[in-house]
């Protein structure tokens, strides 16, 4: 499942991309993000490499790891 919201980062050269998405709660283990396209999804909290906002409104860029996006079936 390729799509708009999750694009690999040209200037990494580690194995992550970018997910586009709406921050919705997190844990001290894990974070809740909202894709654009209404899905809900957790990732691990050791699994984003970027900072990020905890309001609820805006439309962010998480950098996060390529194997968890394999493993939650985002990306090929």
């Amino acid at each position: 499942m390729n799509s708009n919201f999750i694009i690999k980062d040209q200037d990494s050269y580690r194995p992550e991309r970018i997910v586009k998405g709406y921050y919705v709660r997190g844990t001290p283990r894990a974070v809740n993000i909202r894709l654009p396209n209404g899905k809900f999804i957790c990732f691990p909290r050791h699994s984003i490499n970027s900072v990020y906002s905890k309001d609820l409104k805006i439309l962010q860029e998480f950098i996060i790891d390529d194997w968890i996006l394999r493993k939650l079936g985002l990306i090929l």
